[in-house]
């Protein structure tokens, strides 16, 4: 099992647009995915999943506020194959104030000790979309993870800002022997537009920064994404031959890459991405 965090504290640079679609190109190359929603707004868990977050009985506020939880197999099936989901919830918002109450001697540490009761394949991959905030559900994402990533908005000069506040909280995590062995696997380009000027200086002031943790795929700027998102699906299930599409599979082999793992199946030709990244 590999758990990996995208995060980011900055809102609106494509965190849950790569959970959705991340998780989609990772399951299509053989590797079944467990998304876990730490966002109290559970956008991912509305695109995924195939159930009203509201109506959904057990979420990952009750993973980390219940004070027992005997539920070994909390996820629910999603719109895609071999996508599971744990729902997010607005009452995520109640962490903060009432985690410590619960878990008093280590409320960072409370999502790794619930994952580790769960039921979850050897081989499963688990993403955790994370609150775009630096709070006590950040600090338990990043004490439960392997990796993180981190999406950035070639778009906006506004990147990089703020950045170095979720540095802080990353080292301290790792220097107080909470989670010594957290591992950046990469910052994500998003929303990428080559045509524009603003765009280009962000990728390189981006690129300059973090050097090879950059991965080489940019999530191209793209309506069909969008598109995507407005009517509930993977950009996959939406226009396989899009451009988002293609960036989204080059992305997933990265990652599978990074992570020291092998696509298990072929993309499909009518996918019409197997020539393109061959």
């Amino acid at each position: 099992m590999k758990i990996i965090s995208i995060i980011n504290q900055k809102g609106g640079v494509g965190k849950t647009t790569t959970v959705v679609n991340l998780s989609s190109a990772l399951s299509r190359l053989g590797h079944s995915v467990l998304v876990v929603d730490l966002d109290p707004q559970a956008n991912a868990s509305t695109t995924l999943g195939r159930m009203d977050p509201y109506e959904v009985k057990f979420t990952t506020a009750n993973l980390l506020l219940d004070k027992e939880s005997t539920v070994a197999s909390p996820w629910h099936e999603t719109i895609e194959e071999d996508v599971r989901l744990i729902y997010g919830h607005v009452a995520l918002t109640r962490v903060d104030r009432e985690l410590p109450k619960i878990h008093m001697l280590s409320p960072g540490s409370a999502l790794k000790r619930r994952l580790g009761q769960l039921a979850i394949a050897s081989d499963e991959i688990v993403m955790i979309d994370c609150a775009p905030s630096l709070s006590l559900l950040t600090i338990n994402a990043l004490v439960a993870s392997d990796y993180y990533i981190v999406p950035m908005e070639s778009g906006s000069k506004y990147s990089l800002d703020g950045f170095s506040d979720l540095e802080e909280v990353i080292k301290d995590v790792k220097q107080e022997g909470v989670n010594p062995k957290l591992t950046c696997l990469g910052i994500q380009i998003t929303k990428h537009d080559g045509r524009k000027n603003v765009c280009k200086a962000m990728k390189s002031a981006i690129e300059k920064r973090f050097g090879d943790l950059v991965f080489e795929t940019a999530i191209a700027a793209s309506a069909r994404i969008q598109d995507a998102e407005i009517n509930k699906k993977t950009i996959f299930q939406l226009d396989r031959q899009s451009t988002g599409a293609r960036d989204f599979m080059q992305f997933g082999r990265e990652v599978l890459s990074r992570l020291h793992l092998e696509p298990l199946k072929e993309v499909p030709e009518s996918d019409g991405l197997v020539a393109q990244e061959a």
